[in-house]
């Protein structure tokens, strides 16, 4: 148990663009990709939810990476402007709303760690394992977890905890975190089921 209570010491559950944005009608990613995607979205909210809650009860540290953007952001060449700093768009979805103790940080392209701010908040509470969640499974999840894979972090994704614009490419994401990035799949890639059961068994760390 020692070494499990060690272990989650140094987790993080990383939320990805799950801002209003990516999820909810009127918001300019949600809209390319349509009602049956954003349905979608709107279902991993009540998963990805109880796993943050577990998450804090283990002792877990919860961050999140969300698109902030300014209008000179590269990515806007690509995309129309969306998720603009300060706007509903760039809000978390009401269902996951941050709470204390967490870290909310803002990123202005497709992985949180061209932020320095981002990698400096891992660096500074000792964080080495993350649990990647939220969008899209193949972009800014992709990105994020080539970034963090580069950088020595040892890696879970959390499958029904993440999305893409079509189930295939959610698929596809996937078997690419297991063909490039995975050491050990059978534990590198789980449920937020097996998650939540896991961490259950943990006390919850003494309050100072």
């Amino acid at each position: 148990m020692p070494s499990q209570r060690s272990d989650l010491q140094h987790s993080a559950v990383v939320v990805i663009d799950m801002a209003n944005d990516f999820v909810y009608p009127g918001g300019v990613i949600a809209e390319a990709g349509g009602p049956d995607y954003q349905q979608r979205a709107q279902r991993i909210i009540a998963p990805l939810g109880r796993l943050l809650a577990a998450a804090r009860r283990a002792g877990v540290t919860v961050v999140y990476a969300t698109d902030a953007h300014t209008p000179g952001d590269s990515e806007l060449r690509k995309w129309p402007p969306h998720a603009m700093a300060g706007t509903w768009n760039a809000e978390i979805v009401p269902g996951l709303a941050p709470e204390r103790g967490d870290v909310v940080l803002g990123k202005q392209t497709y992985s949180p760690f061209l932020n320095p701010e981002f990698e400096r908040a891992l660096e500074e509470r000792g964080l080495t394992r993350l649990y990647i969640t939220g969008l899209h499974t193949d972009c800014c999840a992709r990105h994020a977890s080539g970034d963090a894979f580069q950088r020595g972090y040892d890696l879970v994704w959390v499958t029904d905890a993440l999305q893409a614009f079509t189930d295939e490419t959610h698929q596809a994401g996937l078997e690419y975190f297991k063909t490039w990035y995975a050491t050990e799949p059978a534990r590198q890639l789980r449920t937020v089921d097996e998650l939540v059961g896991e961490w259950a068994t943990v006390p919850e760390p003494a309050v100072a």
